[in-house]
């Protein structure tokens, strides 16, 4: 038995004999204490009815309608709300329900709430905010407000089935086949909202999370574009000089954009023979300035092996910056905007002060344009160069795992998917050997 106070009242709980959760309020705290102390002097196979929370009917009452007489519980909802259920052709099909229920309670597997899926995103939504980086937080938002609340923001979390979650996949589904959205980003979306629900699973607002186990769209078969070898002297030939060792390091390294120019001083280590580029960090979009360095994708560094030929180019580059301000520091950029000559140029002004790391727009719009262009090459994204480095990996006889490795790539099967029909060395050396194996056992036998 016990004895507390709830909401400007006392209330004493206690079992009865047959197991069930029973309660009774009183308006002082005196009265309470003796009821329980009157309690506890009764045997608990005699707790019956006559001491249960709603009287001596145990929460379970008839009442009259057309087609005769049906049985109603009044129960006490995890959320401390009263409400009953109606509609029972009998009073024991009333007791076993609400038995059910309660038992339901008592292990934690119901829970009432009034508050809706809306109300629960903003909350856990500002609540992360500090903890995700900002191009994450931003991903989060687009998921709720696109895809997320449209479908479920007046939705009760404790009325949140996972018929529910099926019913917008379904519906998620048939935009992908229409190619109005990516599977990917239904996927993703998918995984906002399991993290999400997670959330109030832990925080005790809701029972269970409906959107684990939901099966995932299986993801669509992209063929990227790059560049063939034979397409790739031409299209850095044709590169502005300023961002020709830039593209180098995109095409012979595979680093993102946003890797590439955050690269520092003190992350790449030459050597005549080669050398390796040691990807710390990304830039990205903040909250407060226009740009900043943070982490991967991933949050992993890796280490990415180069050939004398990147080598080459990389040292050079590093001589141009020595002669620019702050280029003898580690934790400069290798990559800065140019000088400005002219009003309408890109860059910054010699007066300036610290030259600027490279802006991604003026990359991926101006100059990788004008490259393709003046190459009389197809137009293609700049995260194009990325898939350039994996092609020109496999055709250079290397395995997957070494592509996987030099991408940073987490799981295998992301390299395989996205490459896997490139490994054309792999399935020729599996013929050829297989054919001298036959070819011997052939001649064994003769």
């Amino acid at each position: 038995m016990s004895v507390r106070q709830d909401r400007g009242a006392w209330e004493v709980r206690w079992r009865d004999g047959s197991g069930r959760r029973r309660a009774k309020r009183f308006d002082d705290e005196q009265a309470a204490r003796a009821f329980d102390e009157a309690l506890g002097e009764v045997a608990p196979i005699e707790r019956r009815s006559d001491t249960a929370t709603y009287g001596a009917k145990g929460g379970v009452y008839s009442y009259d309608t057309a087609q005769g007489t049906r049985w109603r519980y009044v129960f006490r909802r995890t959320d401390g709300t009263q409400t009953s259920k109606r509609g029972f052709s009998s009073q024991a099909a009333a007791r076993t329900a609400l038995r059910r229920l309660t038992e339901q309670m008592d292990r934690g597997e119901v829970r009432h709430t009034t508050q809706t899926f809306g109300s629960w995103w903003e909350t856990w939504l500002q609540r992360r905010k500090p903890y995700l980086e900002p191009n994450a937080w931003r991903a989060y938002d687009v998921d709720g407000r696109k895809r997320l609340l449209p479908a479920f923001r007046d939705v009760r979390l404790d009325k949140l089935e996972i018929e529910n979650v099926r019913a917008w996949m379904q519906e998620q589904g048939e935009r992908v086949e229409a190619q109005e959205v990516a599977a990917k980003t239904i996927n993703n979306t998918l995984g906002t909202l399991v993290v999400c629900l997670n959330a109030a699973v832990k925080d005790r607002v809701t029972a269970s999370n409906p959107a684990i186990g939901i099966e995932r769209l299986p993801p669509a078969h992209i063929e990227h574009d790059y560049l063939r070898l034979q397409e790739i002297p031409a299209y850095l030939d044709a590169c502005l000089s300023v961002y020709r060792p830039l593209a180098e390091v995109l095409v012979r390294a595979g680093l993102r954009i946003s890797e590439a120019i955050a690269l520092q001083i003190a992350d790449v280590e030459l050597e005549a023979t080669g050398g390796f580029i040691v990807v710390y960090r990304s830039h990205k979009k903040a909250r407060t300035r226009k740009t900043t360095n943070g982490s991967t994708k991933g949050d992993r560094f890796r280490s990415v092996e180069i050939g004398p030929g990147l080598s080459r180019t990389l040292q050079e580059q590093l001589a141009r910056r020595a002669e620019m301000a702050s280029g003898d520091q580690k934790s400069s950029p290798v990559f800065v905007m140019p000088l400005r000559t002219r009003k309408a140029d890109r860059g910054r002004w010699s007066s300036a002060g610290d030259p600027e790391p490279f802006d991604r727009n003026t990359v991926s719009q101006d100059w990788h344009k004008v490259g393709l262009q003046d190459a009389a090459l197809r137009d293609m994204p700049l995260h194009a160069l990325r898939h350039t480095a994996a092609a020109a990996w496999l055709a250079g006889g290397n395995s997957l795992m070494y592509v996987q490795r030099q991408l940073g790539h987490a799981d295998i099967g992301t390299t395989e998917r996205y490459y896997g029909h490139l490994e054309r060395h792999v399935l020729a050396a599996g013929a050829i050997a297989t054919e001298e194996v036959i070819a011997r056992a052939v001649a064994a036998n003769r």
